[in-house]
């Protein structure tokens, strides 16, 4: 122990005595450390922390089986939903599961105080919080009692960031009356401190029963409310008893399954018999459900781990520069360390002393690189589209956290220091001693061993080059894209009266005066409104049937719908090919219309007229047919990466309900200064109806964009920073070279070489080192690119184009550093050279 606080003490005046080589190497550190410790910060978050509940690795996440038949919505990517009969079955016949639950996301009107909040709200089962295992922070949570009869439960929970940002925390709030969704309910209980919900990335501020879906969601259809076995729409997860295993509890729930299955099948007219197979094979999927479901993970966890390993080869980088920094230190060393050994001083002994000194130098690089990840982290999540993924997420390191940073900086001091203090700790003793050159640094071997860490050095940086340039090329590739609509000028915003208890009439009558509005303001030039919003990743389908076209028994027949108002067309910027827009007369008393774009008509009608053609709603139609009067352009709908889908747009005036409707304004300037203007207009409808998700066009699509944008700047910085580590290394390692061949280059000087030919002997020697570590980096980044090629957008892994650009960019990045010690070998002065030792 004294050894060790003798070395600790011998380091710090080391670190003292050379400022500047101490400050080079720590901030290299910093920044390998920092970026990893950012990452990890969000992937512990996102795809690795499991839910704050107890137990959770005892949670699955049950899977069903698709497609369904029938409507069916689903608001996780990453699994198939339940229906409601479906759920309550399978709860209370399982013989496998402690408890199960059934939760569906929902928009909240939430009203208390004369304040109307627009919040997230989750529909939950009575056994949703006693399934979870938690407690609440004030009053009571949900139980079973609280979910038994339709309408009947007009209570809620609100979570604890609610409360304390709402209700400053008042405990006072419990037995109050609130409005939700316009309906009275009555607050009973506060969800625990740290609970969020179940989807990662985002923060539930209201429960409310699922008995209560009718008034949470007054625009859901009647007919397929939560009683309806083919309306699939809940996330069921159960809480496995503790001497059951998940494959035990898939083999005994699917068991319940098949029966519940060929009841279902009952209730299919005529099936046939290969639809009564295939239905009947179906079989239940039971995941680990302790990180609950997460649409944030499902779109970010490919990119965060291409991320991750792209971090760690910046680390690497910085672990071999250092590792060159320190063999070139140990040059003036090593008279010392020949002395100590000639003392007696045992191998073992200094080999622990440098080691020290570097975990020492890595430490301090781990504690300001702490510093640099709460920086890199609280950019990132400032990017992030989801206001609400801000109240769940956080760039402040927590314990785990600090335990990576402490255990990667242990690791990294480990990795780089190791090889130079072996190396430094064998010098030739005799010649050392004698102050003789050619013992110095140990021989040669160390020098060739420092060639070989600037060689892996470029192949590592050529890998990320090539990795940051796909990603930015891609980008790039997204930005070029013609929507199929103009996004310049456009002002977008929703309002959902439905939810502020407004009935279908008056929700139409209010759509209808607040177009009018818009339209007759000053600076506007037109306005629409559509149900599903452009490029936010959510979208609708529903089964149709087409007039004189027969379906295989298998096939799709589920195009996307989208209910959008006369003038949607015109102000989005979408060309109507043929036939007419929507009008105003287009209303439920009038004859059903649709309008179709271009895929639509050429899957279903290929060359034939698509205008006066009928459709139907199911696959055997219902009510009054459906007629085509309008054609118009295929353009994005969900995201900029999909491709082209069949479109069938309704008026919303024919819809069977009126939900939440999105405008769209076109303005004849800078569209962000109508963003009062529209406030007021809806403050003068409706001064208690919220405002939300009022942004540009422009700036919707960057959101849209937010994943892409997010990998292509970070592998970029990443690309640029592993560059310059690696320059730097070389430019070490080649200003040493030349230290060696001072006298040999005297020579060639006194001999009459011209200084044209020592420069070119020089850099032809930057050359080789480089275009050996390219040769080994092109293969690699190939590798990377296959392994990235589905992030991609418009190109291949092995697009030519990136690779020629990172592979030029690295030759003159490394020439460049090169070019500095090899234009001081030419200024070598032949009389100080031959005296050189």
């Amino acid at each position: 122990m004294d050894d060790l606080r003798l070395d600790i003490r011998q380091a710090l005046r080391g670190f003292l005595k050379n400022p500047a080589f101490t400050a080079v190497v720590v901030l290299t550190l910093a920044l390998g450390i920092g970026a990893n410790t950012a990452i990890f910060s969000l992937m512990d978050q996102v795809l690795v922390r499991l839910l704050p509940v107890k137990e959770p690795a005892r949670l699955v996440l049950l899977h069903a089986p698709g497609p369904f038949s029938g409507r069916m919505s689903s608001h996780y990517n990453s699994f198939l939903p339940l229906s409601g009969p479906m759920f309550e079955r399978l709860r209370d016949g399982n013989t496998v599961f402690d408890g199960m639950l059934a939760e569906y996301p929902s928009a909240v009107h939430f009203g208390a105080g004369g304040q109307t909040d627009d919040v997230r709200g989750d529909l939950v089962s009575g056994t949703y919080f006693d399934t979870l295992g938690l407690r609440p922070a004030a009053g009571r949570l949900f139980t079973r009692d609280d979910d038994r009869v339709a309408g009947a439960h007009p209570v809620v929970v609100i979570s604890h960031g609610y409360w304390t940002r709402r209700f400053a925390a008042n405990p006072s709030v419990i037995g109050s009356t609130v409005r939700v969704n316009d309906h009275p309910m009555t607050v009973v209980g506060v969800a625990p401190a740290g609970f969020h919900g179940i989807e990662v990335g985002e923060t539930t501020d209201v429960y409310v029963p699922l008995a209560m879906q009718k008034q949470v969601l007054p625009t859901w259809p009647a007919d397929r409310g939560i009683g309806d076995w083919r309306t699939a729409f809940l996330t069921v997860i159960g809480r496995l008893k503790k001497d059951v295993s998940r494959e035990q509890a898939s083999a005994s729930l699917n068991v319940l399954y098949g029966q519940l299955l060929r009841e279902d099948l009952a209730t299919v007219k005529t099936p046939s018999d290969r639809f009564r197979v295939a239905f009947l094979q179906k079989r239940l999927e039971l995941r680990p459900g302790g990180r609950g479901p997460s649409g944030l993970r499902d779109e970010s966890e490919t990119p965060l781990i291409v991320l991750m390993g792209m971090v760690g080869l910046v680390l690497l980088i910085a672990c071999a520069n250092v590792a060159n920094l320190l063999m070139a230190r140990a040059t003036s060393r090593q008279k010392e360390i020949a002395v100590r050994l000639a003392l007696g001083a045992s191998r073992r002994r200094l080999v622990r002393q440098l080691l020290v000194e570097s975990v020492a130098f890595s430490l301090a690089g781990g504690l300001l690189g702490i510093g640099f990840a709460v920086w890199t982290a609280t950019l990132m999540l400032n990017a992030v589209p989801s206001a609400r993924a801000g109240q769940v997420l956080s760039a402040d390191p927590d314990l785990r956290v600090a335990l990576f940073a402490l255990a990667l900086s242990l690791l990294t001091g480990l990795v780089f220091g190791l090889v130079p203090a072996l190396q430094a700790t064998r010098p030739q003793l005799a010649p050392t001693l004698k102050n003789e050159s050619a013992a110095v640094a140990g021989g040669t071997a160390p020098f060739r061993l420092r060639k070989g860490l600037v060689v892996a050095q470029v192949a590592l940086s050529l890998l990320l080059l090539i990795g940051s340039g796909l990603f930015t090329r891609s980008l790039i590739n997204l930005r070029a894209l013609n929507p199929g609509f103009q996004p310049e000028r456009l002002l977008t915003f929703s309002v959902d009266p439905a939810l502020s208890g407004y009935e279908t009439a008056r929700s139409l009558a209010f759509f209808k005066r607040l177009q009018d509005d818009l339209v007759t303001e000053p600076g506007v030039d037109s306005a629409g409104a559509a149900r599903e919003p452009l490029m936010t990743n959510s979208d609708t389908s529903s089964t149709v049937r087409v007039e004189g076209y027969e379906p295989r028994e298998d096939e799709d027949m589920n195009p996307n719908f989208n209910y959008v108002s006369p003038g949607f067309f015109s102000t989005v910027g979408v060309t109507l090919v043929s036939g007419r827009d929507f009008a105003d007369t287009d209303v439920a008393a009038a004859a059903p219309v649709a309008i179709v774009n271009e895929t639509f008509a050429k899957y279903f009608f290929k060359d034939k007229d698509p205008i006066g053609q009928h459709i139907g709603l199911g696959r055997r139609g219902k009510d009054a047919p459906i007629t085509i009067v309008g054609l118009v352009r295929d353009s994005k709908a969900s995201s900029l990466r999909e491709k082209p889908k069949r479109f069938v747009f309704v008026p919303y005036t024919q819809a069977e309900e009126a939900g939440q409707m999105t405008y769209y304004v076109r303005a004849r300037l800078d569209p962000t200064l109508l963003g009062n203007r529209v406030r007021a207009l809806v403050r003068e409808a409706d001064a208690g109806l919220p405002v939300t998700d009022m942004k540009t066009m422009q700036a919707q699509i960057r959101e849209s964009l937010f994943v892409d944008r997010m990998v292509a700047a970070l592998s970029a910085a990443f690309g640029l920073l592993a560059t310059m580590l690696a320059a730097i290394g070389l430019y070490g390692v080649m200003s040493y070279a030349v230290s060696l061949r001072t006298r040999e280059i005297g020579i060639r000087v006194a001999l009459g070489a011209e200084r044209r030919t020592v420069l070119i002997m020089v850099l032809r020697e930057v050359a080789i080192l480089a275009l050996i570590g390219i040769a080994i980096g092109l293969p690699s980044g190939y590798g990377l690119g296959r392994l990235v090629e589905s992030q991609l957008y418009g190109l291949t892994a092995r697009d030519p184009l990136t690779f020629a650009v990172a592979t030029v960019t690295l030759l003159l990045s490394a020439l460049l550093a090169g070019y500095v010690p090899a234009a001081r070998a030419t200024r070598v002065d032949p009389l100080v050279a031959l005296r050189y030792e």
